[in-house]
């Protein structure tokens, strides 16, 4: 019996399908079926279940969850989890019961007895929200007019953390808040990325504004995630641009070039110097941080939104290999050389004067016969 493929990448499309990754040989394949999915079926949200990455959450824009199972290749049966308004912004797992965030603002904690059910309203017009890792039962959310909070979920009646909004500019008007993305650095230390192309990292042991604030160009961030160096993160945004930040500098370490269209996910491999990123251009790319180099580039049909890099790759990832120069040379001299073969002689007399060849004359000749006298 063949054991299934290893898909290193999965990936979530605007049409609703879960594309699974193998960037070793470089190929895709569709998990789910194309036939019967329609705009509501948009996959808006992914996460692990748990550590051991056996099995994914799926978030739908209806607000349906699936759980697909990586070793059996399969879905469960959808789950309804209408809440609130709008498309799945998150979703998670916490003590084996389902998390989801909603844009409308509302988070709901699962449970088969409804009267364990956990809601939070966290103010609305909610983009994304994620758990924190470093605490099993903490949450952070952020979105349009709706700064940075940390939930518990054990006690959710109040924020354990509220951001308080930068100092007003330097025309004393008042900063607009829109977070897109947020990770969590630490148990304490959160770095988000907002529409106003702001990066920003808070300490919520020190205090409620950012200890960090920076710009980053004059377009939205549309994603963010974490590089090995503890002090550089990757964001992309809506113009199609992926960098790499130090955050402590607060500087441009490097910009990644080639994207078209908004980059929607990045995400950085849990242990290797990678960073898989997809968006509406249908490509999903693997660049290297630490050589600043492309290594895969696999053209995926759709536009994509979300992705999740697998912490099992195997062997290497090597480069595109440029065809060798002496092939490219010898190539380029061949064409010159037929170019001047293919070009007709011209002759000089003695007298210092150009002899045509019959046909020039020919052509020649026919030009005077034609014109008409004046």
């Amino acid at each position: 019996m063949t054991s299934p493929p290893k898909w290193h990448v999965l990936v979530g499309s605007e049409v609703g399908l879960l594309k699974g990754v193998d960037i070793e040989n470089i190929k895709f394949s569709n998990l789910n079926p194309l036939e019967g999915l329609c705009k509501d079926d948009e996959i808006t949200a992914m996460s692990w279940v748990d550590s051991t990455e056996k099995k994914v959450y799926i978030g739908h824009k209806n607000q349906v969850v699936q759980v697909f199972d990586c070793e059996t290749q399969s879905f469960s049966a959808p789950i309804n989890c209408q809440i609130g308004e709008g498309r799945i912004k998150g979703i998670c797992q916490f003590n084996n019961r389902l998390v989801t965030a909603v844009e409308s603002g509302i988070v709901k904690l699962w449970d088969e007895d409804e009267e364990q059910n956990v809601v939070i309203n966290t103010g609305g017009n909610l983009c994304k929200m994620i758990p924190n890792q470093f605490a099993n039962s903490q949450i952070a959310t952020g979105g349009e007019e709706n700064d940075l909070k940390v939930w518990d979920l054990q006690a959710p009646n109040s924020p354990v953390f509220q951001a308080k909004n930068v100092r007003n500019d330097f025309l004393d008007l008042r900063v607009p808040v829109w977070i897109t993305d947020l990770k969590f650095k630490s148990v304490d230390n959160i770095v988000t990325c907002t529409r106003h192309h702001q990066i920003r990292l808070y300490d919520t042991r020190a205090q409620r504004r950012p200890v960090i604030d920076m710009d980053f160009e004059r377009y939205p961030l549309m994603s963010l995630s974490l590089a090995h160096n503890d002090n550089q993160v990757v964001v992309g945004s809506s113009r199609g641009r992926m960098a790499l930040i130090d955050l402590r500098r607060k500087l441009l370490v490097h910009a990644f070039k080639g994207f078209v269209g908004s980059i929607r996910s990045v995400q950085c491999h849990p242990t290797l110097p990678w960073v898989a990123s997809c968006g509406l251009d249908r490509f999903l790319r693997i660049h290297d941080l630490n050589q600043h180099k492309l290594l895969k580039k696999i053209y995926l049909k759709t536009r994509l939104n979300c992705l999740l890099f697998g912490t099992y790759l195997s062997a290497p990832i090597e480069a595109p290999k440029p065809p060798p120069i002496n092939n490219v040379v010898e190539a380029v001299d061949a064409e010159e050389e037929s170019m001047w073969n293919a070009m007709p002689l011209v002759k000089e007399h003695h007298s210092g004067k150009r002899l045509q060849n019959n046909d020039t004359k020919g052509r020649s000749k026919k030009r005077k016969q034609n014109k008409t006298p004046t």
